[in-house]
């Protein structure tokens, strides 16, 4: 069973040593085994995306980047961000087709587009 859960104590400071620009990681696995993880840093109410790995081959890949995308999409939705940005080399033609448009040196998505508001 494929699970995507934010990293907390020792593990989330062993990361951040690691990569000093996530803020929070959320990590995908199944039965155990680590298939990808997404860092994320919320700034003026945009949730950066500052690292992303997923393994396996085509298109396998494209899907646990696209699972840990909206995983990442809802944790913005959820910290107040309205928009995500990405600016990782290498993701430009998967954030692309995901909706993301290019701005400022890096690619953007409204919250909103990938993640759906409940209304009461």
């Amino acid at each position: 069973m494929i699970a995507i859960l934010p990293l907390a104590g020792e593990e989330l400071e062993r990361f951040r040593r690691e990569h000093p620009d996530a803020e929070d990681v959320l990590v995908m696995t199944d039965r155990g085994a680590r298939l990808g993880a997404v860092g994320v840093r919320v700034s003026s109410s945009v949730l950066r995306i500052v690292l992303l790995e997923a393994d396996g081959e085509e298109p396998e890949r494209r899907f646990l980047a696209d699972s840990l995308l909206r995983a990442a999409a809802s944790f913005a939705a959820n910290r107040g961000a309205y928009r995500l940005s990405c600016a990782l080399p290498g993701w430009e033609d998967f954030l692309k087709s995901e909706g993301f448009r290019p701005e400022d040196g890096s690619f953007v998505l409204p919250t909103d587009r990938i993640v759906n508001f409940c209304k009461h």
